[in-house]
């Protein structure tokens, strides 16, 4: 079976110790467990964060859910499920998406104030294996009406690929749904992605009522990991992940053009900043710009310690965040980069501007803030 390695922070979190943490009971099924209330939720493993008007929302381990317009000041709410939340979208006042393992999506329809359970692991795996059953057949006609030996021998790898898939999901049918989700993005109401491990991706049309699987639209045929969704000033989506995974759809995530990856390791996401670039970052401090999505410039960060996370600063500066606290504050044109430290060192996950001043930070050590030096106070690294 191949190797897990989920985006960035993840790997590592899942042995943290959470504070509140359920007592190991018999027959105990995460998936439908409502999640634990914990009077420390805030300190406890946090994943995924977004802004909701001027409140924000963060989720993280035992399907936590937190809401607060200060970190010292927070609500947890009520969750059907007690796996870990990895990726939180707010489309508008009311409709907020949350993703998980074990292939949950849970639903707000007001705001974030209740949750609901839209798809599941068993869904899933029921979705994901009737599409491979049904590409299985689509690729031995294929084979067998082939042009070349070339052609066919092409063809005979992905249909290897393709039963080796096909074994994981029947393991998966004994053992239960393990499959994480790791990002999900709505464009409006209706429409929506949602990507993840060993290259899963599902669309849907209708609000989440109903999915289908769109793991074809990209050339993943021995499934690396999707790990981050990201969407442009001209709607375009893009999409990066495990070996230098990047990839663009302009028609809402239904198809997508393959990108030249500037890095073959992981990359665990992307940006766009004020100036239109498209900024992608990942394992070992890599990050890379580009103008246009085809040519990209390398940034020298300093650093070996993997990225996890960006934001954009109100005043156009790209801020990157990473393992052992790392935070990289960067001009976008000319590329001046000051490096900073939490004095935590923790693996952070998330970063979001909370003030002029003030960032909020999520990770393996919760919700966390920091504040940034006055711009003539800094020095580069």
């Amino acid at each position: 079976m191949k190797r897990i390695a989920f985006a960035g922070i993840l790997a590592s979190a899942l042995a943290t110790a959470y504070a509140s943490a359920p007592e190991p009971i018999e027959n105990y099924d995460p998936l439908h467990t409502p999640a634990p209330q914990a009077q420390r939720a805030n300190q406890g493993l946090i994943t995924g964060i977004a802004q909701h008007g001027e409140h924000f929302i963060a989720v993280g381990g035992f399907g936590t859910i937190i809401e607060f317009n200060n970190p010292a000041n927070w609500q947890q709410r009520e969750v059907p499920t007690s796996v870990l939340l990895t990726a939180i979208h707010a489309v508008d006042d009311e409709h907020i998406w949350v993703a998980g393992h074990d292939g949950v999506l849970l639903q707000s329809t007001d705001g974030g104030q209740s949750w609901q359970m839209r798809l599941d692991g068993h869904q899933l795996l029921a979705l994901e294996y009737e599409w491979l059953q049904e590409r299985q057949i689509e690729l031995e006609d294929a084979i067998e009406n082939a042009e070349d030996e070339f052609e066919a021998e092409e063809l005979e790898f992905e249909l290897d690929e393709l039963f080796f898939h096909i074994g994981g999901a029947e393991i998966q049918f004994d053992v239960g749904p393990t499959k994480p989700f790791l990002d999900l993005h709505f464009f409006n109401r209706e429409v929506g992605i949602a990507v993840g491990a060993y290259g899963t991706m599902l669309r849907t049309t209708d609000g989440g009522s109903s999915w289908s699987v769109n793991n074809g639209a990209i050339d993943n045929i021995i499934g690396n990991h999707i790990n981050k969704l990201v969407v442009g000033p001209d709607g375009e989506l893009i999409l990066v992940g495990e070996a230098g995974l990047l990839a663009r759809s302009y028609d809402q995530g239904e198809t997508f053009e393959m990108l030249d990856s500037p890095y073959h390791g992981s990359l665990f996401g992307a940006l766009f900043d004020d100036l239109g670039q498209l900024w992608i970052y990942g394992l070992r401090g890599n990050v890379f710009v580009s103008g246009d999505g085809y040519d990209f410039e390398q940034v020298d960060t300093n650093t070996r310690y993997n990225l996890n996370a960006g934001t954009i600063l109100n005043d156009g500066r790209v801020v990157l965040a990473g393992h052992s606290g790392t935070l990289l504050v960067i001009d976008p044109e000319t590329r001046a980069l000051l490096r900073f430290e939490h004095e935590s060192s923790s693996p952070l996950a998330g970063v979001r501007q909370m003030s002029d001043d003030q960032l909020i930070l999520i990770g393996r050590s919760g919700l966390l803030t920091f504040s940034l030096p006055a711009v003539t106070a800094m020095h580069g690294i």
